[in-house]
């Protein structure tokens, strides 16, 4: 690229002019100058196809761009949509304590009013209960009493309140001694449950 002859070379294959630099305007101590002649051509080449091709670099740096942004705003949307459904889970996980909540204290206060000789006004758990399930009256007072806010301990010790409520010798002494053979079936089957929850409670903890 020193010469004349060079730079009309090169000026015909890329189609702009090419600079000369003669030898003795080189810094002897340069980049350039310290290049095998293989090492400048390479150089050249590469600098004037980049020259040539710049708005292809342009356009390729453009899309790379793009696709970051595309990117940021995927990962952005994605977290959004994962606050979202945390949001809407922890709402409903307060509604669902909320609806226990109003559940357990209708029970306390069902108990509250009763004045312990009615057979037909009986605190059942279910308010208006046809009959005793035991997955559902698990599901109460673990629920109801909210275990997972009490912790083991303090939930044993309101399980054994709720045993000594309902063991069925209370239960009929309360009512007089004389009580029909379903409900205390009814009344024998809850205070199995409770009698099982406060037992595993106990071993867990």
């Amino acid at each position: 690229m020193a010469d004349d002859e060079g730079a009309a070379y090169w000026e015909g294959v890329y189609g702009q002019p090419i600079h000369i630099y003669p030898p003795d305007r080189l810094n002897p101590h340069g980049e350039l100058e310290r290049m095998t002649d293989e090492e400048y051509a390479a150089h050249v080449r590469q600098k004037m196809w980049e020259k040539t091709h710049a708005g292809l670099l342009e356009e390729r740096e453009k899309r790379k761009r793009q696709a970051e942004e595309r990117a940021r705003k995927d990962d952005e949307n994605r977290r959004i949509q994962i606050e979202l459904e945390r949001s809407l889970k922890r709402g409903e996980q307060r509604r669902k304590k909320r609806v226990w909540r109003d559940k357990w204290e209708g029970y306390v206060d069902r108990w509250a009013k009763w004045d312990g000789k009615t057979v037909r006004e009986i605190p059942w758990p279910e308010e208006g209960k046809t009959e005793v399930d035991t997955e559902t009256l698990r599901v109460f007072f673990v629920n109801g009493l909210n275990l997972e806010e009490l912790g083991e301990k303090e939930f044993a010790a309101r399980l054994k309140d709720e045993r000594v409520r309902w063991h069925p010798d209370k239960m009929q002494q309360r009512l007089g001694g004389t009580v029909d053979e379903a409900v205390m079936r009814d009344v024998t089957a809850i205070f199995q449950v409770i009698d099982a929850l406060w037992n595993d409670t106990r071993k867990s903890s």
